[in-house]
């Protein structure tokens, strides 16, 4: 097996691209691997064959150096602004402007062979209406259907990163990853609040009916999916596109998840029991979705003239919707064309997160 490297994880400090450097260096532990964030200082691996840069994707002088430290052949492009603590324009800063950057980087350095875009099937729904079983050949959608900000930048990177597939000036081979919900270890964002929740005794409470399936994924098995298409795109660079279509990677997008839906609020009430606050179904309290939107209305509120605009409220009336949608997707395409499995069950995955949450707690807990 050939070497996929040296490798540059964009956001390669976050949540999603610690994991994708763990299984990275789980296959190749020579790997020279290079991540810019913009924070360093969260989520690293002590090995020495692991470079942390300190870099703002938006800013192109940045990305240009440490394009040219790393000479990546393979690029993990997962840097993304977190959803709580971003103002509205970094999603267009860093995800929009940093991927023209970092597309102008690599047609300057000549030595990116693959890039994996790592995307949200959010582009393809409104956030309003159910989105069931998915396919990717439902089309992206542009305002005024779609209105979430956040969903208009990464359809607008996933645009920038297709027209650099097979640029005669690059040759570079690039496509999209688009998973469901993600959930893992140091996940501060959605898990991180639902095991909050479950610490607080809250996870009896509950916006509406409850009967919604969602396809959650164990972040494990979304780094697997990512290597998958990485080595699939360096397979493929240097040749003509395959005779069939069906088996093309490059140019191409792919739902991924852990093939296995829940209920929402069974995964929430879940993670309630695996931090030993189980909830019997009698104890459940279900908030009517009036109800809900009220308070999401007014915590935004609040958050607002509390913060001076800069900060969102814990609770919103985007994430109360969220949560009471049905959000499933088709992963068949991911399977036939990547040859991807999720090897860890949902069950597991949690238990595995929350098993992180609760250590991690205690360790923050000797430290005070």
């Amino acid at each position: 097996m050939s070497s996929i490297g040296p490798v540059l994880v964009t956001g390669g400090n976050g949540f999603i691209a610690y994991h994708i450097i763990a299984k990275i260096l789980e296959a190749e532990p020579n790997c020279e691997i290079h991540s810019m964030d913009i924070n360093v200082n969260r989520n690293r691996h002590p090995q020495p064959n692991v470079h942390y840069h300190q870099g703002d994707l938006s800013i192109a002088s940045d990305v240009q150096h440490i394009m040219a430290l790393a000479q990546p052949v393979t690029i993990f492009h997962t840097a993304s602004p977190e959803f709580s603590d971003a103002p509205e324009t970094a999603y267009r800063d860093i995800i929009v402007t940093g991927t023209y950057h970092l597309l102008a980087a690599a047609h300057k350095l000549q030595t990116v062979r693959a890039l994996i875009n790592t995307s949200t099937s959010g582009v393809i729904n409104d956030n309003h209406t159910d989105l069931i079983d998915a396919t990717e050949d439902l089309p992206i959608l542009r305002p005024p259907q779609q209105k979430r900000l956040y969903c208009i930048a990464k359809a607008d990177a996933e645009d920038a990163i297709q027209a650099a597939n097979r640029h005669p000036d690059t040759q570079m081979l690039t496509c999209h990853i688009r998973p469901c919900l993600v959930f893992g270890e140091r996940d501060i964002g959605a898990l991180g609040k639902m095991f909050a929740v479950a610490r607080q005794g809250k996870s009896r409470f509950q916006m509406g009916e409850g009967r919604n399936s969602y396809d959650f994924m164990y972040v494990g098995n979304l780094a697997d999916a990512h290597l998958l298409a990485a080595r699939a795109l360096l397979e493929a660079w240097g040749k003509p596109p395959p005779a069939d279509g069906r088996r093309r990677v490059d140019g191409e997008c792919f739902h991924v998840t852990n093939e296995e839906p829940w209920l929402f609020w069974d995964f929430q009430r879940r993670v309630a029991a695996l931090v030993g606050r189980p909830v019997r179904p009698d104890e459940v309290v279900v908030i009517p979705m009036w109800v809900g939107w009220t308070i999401g209305y007014l915590n935004e509120w609040v958050a607002w003239i509390v913060s001076g605009g800069t900060k969102r409220a814990n609770m919103t009336r985007e994430g109360i919707r969220f949560s009471t949608l049905v959000r499933t997707l088709n992963g068949e395409k991911a399977r036939r064309v990547l040859g991807y499995r999720p090897k860890v069950s949902v069950q597991e995955g949690l238990e595995r997160s929350v098993r992180w949450f609760m250590e991690n707690e205690k360790a923050q807990g000797k430290k005070t």
